[in-house]
């Protein structure tokens, strides 16, 4: 799903937007950092008793149903497959506790769920007549401690009883690990939902309910949409887009629950006044840009001076005091294309855009017939310079378009939208929003082999393969964490595999090693259900990052 709300506001053409395995060998440059996180305790190995002995039976069912299946140990093919988490999901030890959910083939009312883990005594016997079972939350809190970094074996049977008796089955479904990292996900993440109107909803991760960080009111009595949003390095605020009669700006606001202006000694008031002119959007900021001295976040603008002007990517002094010298035009030397959804390295050095010929709310890039291109371009910030633009190589193929860049912690990957162009009614004609051929890559930050990563993938039973399910708007956690000689990325991005219409979120790995000092990537993995969201709400453009954020007060 791309961003804004119910209008595409455009300038030049219109245009916005969102199975593979793992992979290995590619480059991605770079080194590693953070430390070691793995279960601990007096006996690291176990083994351990988180698991209860005793199988736990749902009280509609007779005590009797652990002798039926048992008595049937094996089981045909064809029992209930496993929709969440899917196989070899990797999930982070500050996971909310696991819920596993399934479709089970007609006929089958009752489930066996065998979970069992290697430094565990028991093994967890489920039996349910629901097609879900979620994990207490004490019990995961002390498996994700004492076996983090292990596999969770996952054996799932089916059956049909009546009157007390077997009459079909057990039918055996899925087999297979679901991967618990030897490290937390950090931070958190605040995201879009359009459902009842716009808000900026968000949850720090291991949360099981979302907290309503800004909604359009507190923002201003005239706002009426907020939508695009990023996160200032420090956490404390967001800047994001709203929309005003007739106008769509950015501005900033703080997620301490107060949805207050930020303070003069964080955004002047002639900053925001800047951030505030009409035809602006898509804000993004580098912890490196954003101290005392120098501060400034980097937007999609239209110039209102320059008569026939087109979106261009524009600077403001976030510390700027006289409004003719606090903002300027970022220079792109080889580009007369617009540019749409900027994201800016951490280290302050290179801006990635989409570059294509039509650019709308600072989100939506566009192709016509007469212009194909969609590639994501990086260009030098230069102190405000700018420079030389130019394609980067992964993320530029003349034969696919791209879009939504982002940069992972220590700038290392680049993950970024693509699908291949197609024709309607003879024309070739796409934009970025809502597009559902979308599927999530990455590539390392200066070029490469770009990587389909597993997580466009849900499981087969669940009936709705990618590309057609819009993943879309991938953000990277805002720090990686390195175990046994391997470091874990984090990505979360918006998907409608749920039920083919509602944009939900999701969370995947992935995970890269090092040889000979380079970093590439060693596997990506199935992406696994945020289950703290609202299921029923459109949820998207998502922002990962260290958000400090309370409820409004």
């Amino acid at each position: 799903m791309g961003s804004g709300c119910s209008s595409k506001n455009t300038s030049g053409s219109s245009g916005q937007g969102g199975q593979g395995g793992s992979s290995s060998g590619t480059s991605m440059g770079g080194g590693g950092e953070g430390g070691d996180f793995i279960g601990s305790g007096p006996n690291p190995d176990g083994p351990f008793a988180d698991f209860p002995a005793d199988a736990q039976i749902d009280p509609t069912l007779s005590a009797d149903v652990v002798t039926l299946f048992e008595s049937n140990p094996g089981g045909a093919p064809g029992g209930p497959c496993l929709a969440e988490p899917p196989l070899e999901a990797l999930v982070p030890t500050n996971w909310t506790p696991l819920r596993f959910e399934w479709v089970p083939p007609p006929g089958l009312n009752v489930f066996e769920l065998k979970l069992r883990v290697e430094n565990q005594t028991n093994e967890l016997k489920i039996y349910t007549p629901q097609p879900l079972y979620t994990i207490p939350a004490e019990i995961w809190s002390q498996l994700t401690m004492h076996s983090a970094g292990r596999d969770v074996h996952v054996s799932l049977r089916g059956a049909q009883i009546e009157g007390g008796q077997i009459v079909a089955g057990p039918l055996m479904g899925a087999e297979g690990v679901v991967h618990i990292a030897p490290v937390a996900a950090p931070g958190a993440i605040v995201y879009w939902t359009s459902s009842g109107g716009t808000a900026l909803k968000g949850f720090a991760i291991g949360d099981t309910n979302v907290k309503t960080v800004i909604e359009p009111k507190p923002v201003s009595a005239d706002t009426g949409c907020v939508s695009c949003h990023t996160s200032s390095p420090d956490g404390a605020l967001s800047f994001f887009t709203h929309d005003r009669p007739g106008i769509r700006a950015v501005t900033a606001r703080k997620v301490d629950g107060t949805v207050a202006p930020p303070s003069e000694m964080q955004v002047s008031p002639t900053a925001l006044a800047l951030l505030g002119r009409d035809h602006q959007a898509a804000p993004t900021l580098s912890g490196a840009h954003y101290t005392q001295n120098d501060a400034a976040a980097i937007t999609v603008f239209i110039d209102p001076t320059v008569p026939g002007s087109q979106y261009q990517l524009a600077w403001t002094d976030l510390h700027a005091t006289d409004p003719n010298t606090g903002w300027g035009i970022l220079p792109r030397v080889g580009d007369a294309r617009q540019p749409a959804s900027p994201t800016w390295w951490h280290d302050g050095s290179t801006i990635a855009y989409t570059s294509s010929i039509g650019s709308g709310e600072g989100v939506i890039s566009t192709i016509t017939d007469a212009d194909t291109a969609m590639d994501i371009y990086t260009v030098p910030y230069n102190n405000r310079q700018g420079g030389q633009a130019a394609p980067l190589p992964g993320a530029s193929d003349p034969g696919q378009l791209e879009y939504y860049p982002v940069i992972s912690p220590n700038d290392t990957l680049l993950a970024f939208n693509r699908f291949a162009p197609y024709k309607i009614d003879g024309v070739t004609w796409a934009d970025s929003y809502d597009e559902p051929n979308a599927e999530v890559f990455v590539v390392r930050a200066t070029g490469g082999e770009p990587v389909r990563v597993a997580a466009n993938d849900p499981p087969a039973c669940v009936g709705r393969p990618s590309p057609g399910i819009t993943n879309s708007w991938p953000r990277w956690a805002p720090s990686a964490e390195v175990s046994n000689g391997k470091k874990y990325y984090w990505l979360t991005f918006s998907s409608k595999r749920r039920d083919g219409v509602t944009p939900q979120l999701f969370v995947s790995g992935v995970v890269t090693r090092f040889e000979n000092g380079v970093e590439v990537i060693d596997a990506t993995y199935p992406a696994v259900y945020v289950t703290s969201q609202v299921a029923q709400e459109n949820n998207h453009t998502p922002a990962w990052d260290v958000f400090q954020i309370k409820p409004p007060k």
